[in-house]
């Protein structure tokens, strides 16, 4: 007997099944949010790694527009002849493009011959230039072999000693024949495309650098990646974009040029893991402060029901509970219950829109109206309805159902009318105890003062038209189909009118 009466014992295994089932939903929420999270990095890679090659496209494609354009002009306008001690023309018209790409170390106009003019002309330099051999570069020679298309290639300047400059090559055709006259090629500073590389912000920190699908660099970070792990990338980038994991890395890649070089990011795994972990340890934060409140409400109920329990026995021992008490309370309880079920009942038979009665209490008062002497039905149709809502929308006409409603409940004074939302812009009206006359005439003042009422549309104008007749001698349907087809001439007389019959 004892044991049935104690409470804590349920009470302890609710609350645990509720702890443990707590533990067992963050442990799931957390694993659920740890790959949303670890997903959500990757597409914040791809999106930056997609930025940056659209820039570095659109970055190369202005320079081999350039060259394209330069290619197209020598082949047509300044020809090359290394016989002819004054090539001035063509020296002053390579120098004016070169001033126009901020980032070209030089310009080089070679023929096939092995001749060329290279701009900025370096007096020092004259030596290394009587015994180079142009033809022998690799933009020269590729540039030769496929007259499709811009070139790029990473090479070496001798005239200024950079060890690395990134060449974009054309080769010069004649537009007359179709002769290859030589190659056009301009040398673009490297370090001016890996200070680009250093100004981005990537979505955590990484390494973002420009290979070749060879496994050469050519944009590096600012500092050395290993020749291995180029040469693993790539063999594993073979697609036109996408990302894969290697050795503790995430590298997330998209091709640039028609070369097809890499723009590569290279994330840490140890790096992602952190991102992860900060953002699903907000989890665990709520977890334990739920556990918390949880063992804080565990603590509060004991405490309230040994209270309860000492009350109920003190009420016991000393005859301290009145039963006026309980019987008031229950009394409050049963009329609170009753309140409750009136107004389900209430809202029930209304219609939320309008405030009006709806179509069940109509089919319900009407059968009881169509058996009583001196009643009438009136059945109302606002018009254009549908214009309205396709014009001002169906907000507005909200706005004309609940106005043309409360026009008509405020008229009717303290008569026995009683008004119902039949059905869309339809409103129903019984009259009992009232001669026709007199519920035409209540018609007829709901009908003007519809007319004149203002809407906040200016060009809004609303009216209704209406159709009444006698009740009783018929069945129930009769008589509403005897209202609605007396409404139907009219709003085929017309509209903004009322027949009755």
């Amino acid at each position: 007997m004892i044991t049935s009466l104690n409470f804590r014992r349920p009470l302890n295994i609710c609350f645990s099944a509720l702890s443990f089932t707590l533990v067992i939903v963050c442990f799931l929420i957390t694993l659920a949010q740890w790959a949303d999270i670890k997903e959500s990095c990757k597409r914040q890679n791809r999106l930056y790694i997609n930025n940056v090659t659209l820039f570095f496209n659109k970055y190369l494609s202005g320079y081999e527009n350039i060259v394209n354009e330069m290619a197209r002009t020598a082949a047509d306008q300044h020809k090359f002849n290394p016989n002819e001690n004054d090539d001035l023309t063509l020296r002053n018209w390579l120098i004016e493009r070169l001033r126009i790409m901020p980032d070209a170390v030089s310009i080089i106009h070679a023929d096939n011959d092995g001749h060329f003019i290279r701009l900025p002309h370096l007096e020092s330099h004259q030596e290394k230039g009587a015994t180079w051999d142009p033809r022998k570069e690799p933009w020269f020679t590729i540039a030769v072999e496929d007259t499709d298309s811009a070139h790029y290639s990473v090479t070496k300047d001798i005239f200024t000693g950079k060890e690395r400059v990134l060449t974009i090559s054309l080769p010069v055709i004649n537009g007359m024949d179709g002769s290859n006259n030589g190659v056009l090629a301009i040398n673009l500073d490297v370090e001016k495309s890996e200070e680009i590389l250093n100004s981005t912000y990537p979505p955590m920190k990484s390494r973002t650098f420009v290979m070749t699908k060879d496994g050469q660099m050519v944009i590096s970070p600012g500092y050395k990646i290993a020749d291995s792990t180029l040469k693993a990338i790539a063999s594993n980038a073979s697609a036109f974009r996408g990302d894969f994991y290697r050795n503790g890395f995430y590298y997330f890649y998209r091709t640039i040029g028609p070369q097809e070089w890499f723009v590569v990011q290279e994330v840490a795994e140890s790096e992602m893991k952190q991102l992860v972990r900060h953002g699903s340890i907000k989890v665990l934060y709520g977890m334990v402060l739920t556990q918390v409140i949880l063992l804080f409400c565990w603590w509060a109920l004991r405490a309230a029901l040994n209270t309860i329990y000492m009350r109920i026995t003190n009420g016991i021992r000393n005859g301290s509970i009145k039963q006026t008490a309980v019987e008031e309370l229950l009394f409050d309880e049963i009329h609170s219950a009753q309140q409750r079920q009136e107004k389900i009942s209430q809202d029930a038979l209304t219609d939320g829109l309008t405030g009006l009665a709806n179509r069940r209490a109509f089919d319900t008062d009407a059968e009881h109206y169509n058996a009583l002497p001196n009643t009438h039905i009136a059945m109302i149709d606002i018009d254009n309805f549908k214009i309205i809502n396709d014009t001002w929308g169906h907000t507005v006409g909200d706005v004309v159902l609940k106005a043309t409603a409360e026009l008509g409940l405020r008229l009717r004074g303290l008569e026995n009318i009683t008004l119902y939302r039949y059905g869309g812009e339809e409103i129903a009206v019984l009259f009992q105890d009232i001669s026709q006359e007199k519920a035409q005439s209540y018609l007829e003042k709901w009908r003007i003062s519809l007319n004149t009422r203002s809407f906040r549309e200016s060009d809004l104008r609303v009216s209704f038209s209406a159709g009444i007749c006698k009740m009783g001698g018929d069945s129930l349907s009769d008589v509403v189909a005897k209202a609605d087809r007396l409404l139907y001439q009219a709003k085929k007389s017309g509209k903004n009118r009322i027949l009755a019959s």
